[in-house]
Parts: structure tokens; C-alpha cells; sequence
């Protein structure tokens, strides 16, 4: 039985450019090479970008390019907050309006409701009013 390192290294070796039996080989595999990645199905057709690369949104008003907040809950509160975003994503579907997303519509709806109401947060967090 052969080693399989010495297996691996023997197919590396058969393509190596420096290769001399094999020079004409890797040239054809080249083009090939070339011509196959025209026809990509990943190639998303956008000539104008500078990267076809897949990967996230470069829009920089996607969620995944906003600023991340932890909120640390206990398990309760954490699944409260669960099933309130999921009974109003339902009602929204419901309704014939196509859901909402949770942290681009729900989470944000949320903050501006507690930042709208910073009178009541202060209440319950028993802050005083100067």
C-alpha cells in the first residue's frame, strides 16, 4: 500500500506548470478555466461591481450592517419577546401585508416606542422627574 501523501504530492506534481510533459495541458486547462468562469451560474451578472464574490449585502443600510445591541434577558422575558414578534408578524400576514422582518421592523419599532415613551420607561424603571 502507497503512502497517501505520496499519492497527493504525485497529482500536485502532474499539474505543476513546470512540469515539462504537462505545459501544454495546463495551458488548454487555463483557458478552459476562463471560459468556464463566464458561464458561472454564481456570476450574478453585476458588471458594474467590482466583486462578484457571494457574501453580505454592501448596502450599508441592510440590517446586517447596523450597529449590533446585545440585550441580555432572562429566558422568560426572551421568549415573551419571541412570541409578541411572532403573533404580530402573523396578524401582518394575516392582514395581507407580508409579514415583518424582526430586527429591521420589529426590534427597530420597538426602540422608538420605548424612546417615544421615555416618560413611562422612567416611571417604570422609578426614575424621579426633576
Amino acid at each position: 500500500m502507497s503512502d497517501p501523501k505520496d499519492e497527493l504530492g504525485q497529482r500536485f506534481d502532474d499539474r505543476r506548470p513546470d512540469s515539462d510533459d504537462k505545459e501544454e495541458n495546463m495551458s488548454q486547462s487555463d483557458n478552459t478555466n476562463n471560459t468556464s468562469e463566464s458561464n458561472n451560474s454564481n456570476n450574478t451578472g453585476n458588471s458594474g461591481s467590482t466583486s462578484n464574490k457571494p457574501g453580505p449585502d454592501p448596502n450599508p443600510t441592510s440590517t446586517r450592517n447596523r450597529r449590533q445591541v446585545p440585550m441580555y434577558l432572562p429566558d422568560e422575558r426572551a421568549d415573551r419577546l419571541d412570541s409578541l414578534y411572532e403573533q404580530l408578524d402573523g396578524r401582518s400576514k394575516v392582514a395581507g401585508e407580508g409579514g415583518i422582518e424582526k430586527h429591521a421592523d420589529f426590534m427597530e419599532a420597538l426602540v422608538d416606542f420605548a424612546i417615544e415613551h421615555e416618560d413611562e420607561l422612567a416611571d417604570r424603571l422609578g426614575i424621579k422627574k426633576e
